[in-house]
């Protein structure tokens, strides 16, 4: 112990402080190799579960590369007595320190902070003034999905680059701002007391070491995190049932399609095989579902009895609801959607799912059903970062806010979208997990961050500045598509109010008129145009690549 302190004494002599790493935090064995030890870090908001490779490893650092895009890291020891091996205790860390953003200084532009890239995060970013604040926006992917359009991917008639839109286009501060950028990474724990997020990045291999920690101070956090399919603890649903919320789903559900469709073909494959293969299994009848199984059933009536005759007969779809489809449209257009549906050649269930095995459901009263197909559509519910997070909670376990999306009991940070629902106190009703609520808390929200900036926007600064108006949410109705050139239009602002429905062909075009003018940008606007009309007139594409 006492070799160590001297070694540690003369570290400090020769500058062997930095930034924000201390030489008491690390010890070098070679030049730009360093062992790290240490206890786990203690966040206030951050589950100590987190796995961090800063304890007893081995690392290569890039000093380098580290100090591109505004990540400061400690520089390599210049004195030969840092090259020492020096032994310490472990009881002589506090907690590990990261790379990372440090607060703003004065006369810098606050920073927002934002976690997401959906819905509500990119309406907000697409609107805020850059002129008084520096964005950071972290996010495992660094693009917005058009979802009510993403079902029509897994069939062809639409190809997947349509309804994505790069974060960087919706705002472009992201890559031309100095003091702005975009982190592919996930946020796994907040500190409100500190105004600084932990983050891991997304990589394969190619990072210094893995998985790579970071920190960003903050002056203003947005939490718009989305959510997570529920499963409701069913045992196999993770294991071998397919989701449809974000590009990857799609593409993965296209494959195994296309894959089931070609395999059938093969000679000495027994009948039973065949229709298993080919039983294409939905799980919840609301639009998500609804749409799908419209969209695969017109596949199978256009396409695939033209291109596969030899199994054209074995396809089979079924949707599987516990109660009505479609439970929050009006009850005209559930019954016409069920019709429709059932002569495009869709069959219905009602039951519960019991267990999901690789090739069979379970259903609750025992009904066993076969399936080569099983896309999974029974909600949303909070994901496991906001279930870490020690901040108010609503009623389902959502990100508890007031009327003006503010967290209560903790300074400069706001949540909307689908991880957010109001406190029960609010005297507010939770909002429906969908596209338009989050769109248009993010449109309120940069509206009032606009007006916040004008009088500073650092962080604690917003005490005393009138907020104005709170968020109001008025319903602009449903719409649902259901195959064969048939939509659905509700525009009720409650399910129990007045108001006008229609189903049929001038729905169809109510419903894509509505959406063309919805997505994100022009470029994308042509491609959806361009691919419906190559629909039209060839039919979807067949080829299964990758």
């Amino acid at each position: 112990m006492a070799f160590a302190r001297v070694a540690r004494s003369g570290l400090r002599r020769t500058g062997g402080t930095f930034g924000s790493y201390s030489s008491e935090g690390d010890v070098l064995l070679c030049e730009g190799v360093s062992i790290h030890r240490g206890p786990l870090p203690s966040l206030k908001n951050a589950k100590a579960a987190s796995d961090f490779s800063y304890i007893s490893s081995f690392r290569k650092i890039n000093h380098v590369n580290m100090q591109s895009r505004g990540i400061r890291v400690t520089p390599r020891y210049q004195s030969a007595t840092a090259e020492r091996i020096v032994e310490e205790s472990e009881s002589e860390y506090d907690e590990p320190r990261y790379p990372g953003l440090e607060a703003t200084k004065p006369g810098e532009k606050p920073r927002v902070v934002v976690l997401g890239t959906g819905w509500a995060a990119c309406r907000f970013m697409k609107g805020l003034d850059t002129k008084i604040y520096d964005i950071v926006c972290v996010s495992p992917r660094n693009h917005m999905v058009f979802t009510p359009l993403l079902a029509s991917t897994c069939v062809g008639t639409l190809e997947f680059r349509s309804v994505v839109e790069p974060v960087n286009r919706i705002q472009s501060a992201l890559a031309t701002s100095p003091d702005s950028y975009f982190y592919m990474a996930s946020c796994f724990g907040v500190d409100t007391d500190k105004h600084e997020v932990y983050c891991e990045t997304i990589s394969n291999g190619g990072l210094p070491h893995e998985p790579y920690q970071f920190k960003v101070a903050y002056d203003k956090l947005v939490i718009a995190a989305g959510s997570e399919p529920l499963t409701f603890g069913i045992k196999g649903v993770k294991e071998h049932a397919f989701f449809l919320r974000e590009v990857n789903h799609a593409q993965e559900i296209r494959k195994k399609l296309l894959l089931n469709l070609m395999l059938s073909e093969n000679p000495g494959i027994p009948e039973e095989e065949k229709k298993r293969l080919l039983h294409c299994v939905v799980i919840g009848g609301g639009p998500t579902g609804v749409e799908f199984s419209g969209e695969l059933s017109d596949f199978i009536m256009r396409d695939v009895r033209d291109r596969y005759t030899h199994v054209k007969d074995y396809v089979k779809v079924t949707l599987i609801e516990a109660n009505e489809i479609l439970s929050s449209f009006d009850v005209s257009l559930r019954q016409y959607a069920t019709n429709h549906l059932t002569k495009s050649g869709v069959g219905f269930m009602r039951g519960v799912v019991k267990e999901v095995h690789p090739k069979n459901i379970v259903l609750n009263d025992g009904t066993n059903v076969p399936y080569g197909l099983l896309v999974w559509s029974t909600g949303v519910g909070p994901s496991q970062f906001v279930k870490s997070l020690d901040l108010p909670k609503s009623p389902g376990g959502r990100i508890g806010i007031d009327e003006w999306l503010r967290v209560p009991s903790v300074e400069d940070v706001f949540a909307l979208g689908d991880c957010a629902g109001f406190l029960e106190n609010s005297g507010r009703p939770v909002l429906p997990a969908l596209a338009q609520v989050a769109e248009r808390q993010g449109k309120y929200l940069l509206e009032l961050f606009n007006k916040i900036g004008k009088h500073g926007g650092k962080a604690l600064s917003a005490k005393d500045i009138p907020l104005g108006d709170p968020f109001v949410y008025q319903h602009l109705g449903s719409m649902a598509s259901v195959g064969r050139y048939k939509a659905l239009v509700d525009l009720r602002q409650s399910k129990d109010a007045k108001g006008l429905s229609h189903a049929g062909f001038v729905s169809w075009l109510i419903w894509r008129s509505a959406y063309l003018t919805r997505v994100v940008s022009w470029r994308n606007r042509f491609y959806v145009a361009v691919n419906w009309a190559t629909t039209l007139v060839f039919g979807r594409d067949n080829s299964r690549i990758g």
